[in-house]
């Protein structure tokens, strides 16, 4: 088999204009399996720093998370009698519940953990019901529709909500606002979705040049098309020749970034492109021309470098890279500065309960050993989180100080 290289390709006024970055690995989107929770579990040792009390949290960061909690004495973690038993969905503000939703039948939200979403400290869930698809935030309901369709982007925009969502069975996806159809295609693949840790919270769907924007494709093989839609419009992407093998496709100032495989150099996989940081940041997996691969990214002179050797969900920041790995055995490790690498057996439930804002590694992980509670990790310190659940997603707000 040939290996390849990527090639990013900067069309028009963009080409060649600034250098690659270090980037980091991101992995392909988990949400095609469906809503899940975790099973099973076996006894875990004790984690690494010991519960104990977070650093304070300075004064222009805020710290949000959302929790699944069970009654006591029920083992979610066998999961027995899921969907029939209660439970509560709840949103923590440095560590203090702001907010406690009770499931219930009208309820606009279920318990899987890859269904909440934190945005600016709200929390956005989404529920399929009755061949329904139900929206809302804070435990409001705010628009359903019809079909059985998750959400791949999610952007809010003062009042409005545009979301960007596939069907559970078949293929093609609608781009709404506020639950309205503004374009839908039959057949056609979004780049980007809300479990990819390139693309952000907001996921396929993100604001270049003060437009909402996403990318898609449609064929296959040498059919194989590109576009982009701005607020709704959509153009084929011309510059672009149909059917080469698009890695990753995103616009930075009104421009195509596609990142494409050529028959040379470094075998790669679930390549993906980091436009919001100075310069461009390309990662991917990579082959290691001796029959294994690494979790990587291209450095300034476009050669791969190793971050770990495991597949990994990678995080970039302006102060360095981490990486968050789950094996077989369901032991997470965790890799960059201030991070360490102590194997936990614990659950890490989706990307979103990993950030890295400011250069310091907050990790949201629920242990395997039902005795023990999920916790939240910054750097070194850990503070457990007292309930009989887990811990669903993260966000972490940093201000911008006055001058």
């Amino acid at each position: 088999m040939k290996s390849s290289i990527l090639s990013l390709l900067l069309v028009a006024a963009l080409a060649a204009c600034e250098p690659l970055e270090p980037g980091i690995v991101s992995f392909r989107s988990r949400n095609d399996r469906g809503p899940h929770l975790p099973g099973g579990g076996r006894p875990g040792g004790l984690l690494p720093g010991g519960p104990g009390t977070l650093p304070d949290i300075r004064p222009d960061t805020a710290l949000f998370f959302s929790a699944v909690r069970f009654p006591d004495g029920y083992d979610w973690q066998r999961d027995t009698a899921y969907g029939s038993v209660p439970f509560e969905l709840l949103l923590y503000k440095d560590f203090v519940p702001v907010l406690t939703l009770p499931s219930g039948a009208d309820a606009c939200f279920v318990p899987d953990p890859d269904r909440h979403h934190l945005l600016s400290g709200h929390l956005y869930t989404e529920r399929m019901v009755d061949g329904e698809t139900l929206v809302g935030r804070d435990g409001v309901e705010l628009f359903r529709f019809p079909g059985r369709e998750y959400l791949v982007g999610l952007l809010a925009d003062g009042e409005d909500l545009h979301t960007l969502s596939r069907p559970a069975k078949g293929s093609g996806f609608t781009y709404r606002k506020n639950g309205e159809v503004l374009l839908r295609q039959t057949d056609g693949t979004p780049f980007g979705d809300l479990n990819t840790p390139s693309y952000g919270a907001t996921g396929a769907l993100y604001r270049d040049q003060e437009a909402v924007c996403f990318c898609f494709s449609t064929g296959k093989d040498a059919g194989k098309q590109f576009y982009a839609v701005q607020d709704g419009q959509e153009r084929r992407l011309t510059e672009l020749p149909a059917g080469i093998f698009v890695l990753d496709l995103r616009l930075r100032q009104g421009q195509p970034l596609c990142l494409e495989t050529t028959a040379r150099g470094y075998g790669i996989g679930e390549g993906r492109i980091w436009p919001q940081l100075p310069g461009l940041a390309v990662t991917g997996r990579f082959a290691d021309g001796a029959g294994g691969s690494f979790s990587g990214y291209l450095d300034e002179t476009g050669a791969p470098r190793r971050v770990c050797s495991e597949e990994a969900a990678l995080y970039r920041t302006s102060r360095g890279t981490f990486a968050v790995s789950v094996d077989k055995g369901g032991t997470v490790r965790w890799y960059g500065p201030e991070s360490g690498q102590e194997p936990l057996p614990c659950h890490f439930l989706t990307t979103a309960c990993a950030s890295f804002a400011g250069g310091v590694p907050w990790l949201a992980l629920t242990p395997r050993d039902t005795r023990r509670r999920p916790f939240v990790r910054c750097g070194t310190r850990v503070q457990e989180v007292d309930i009989n659940g887990y811990v669903s997603s993260l966000e972490v707000e940093i201000s911008l100080r006055p001058n």
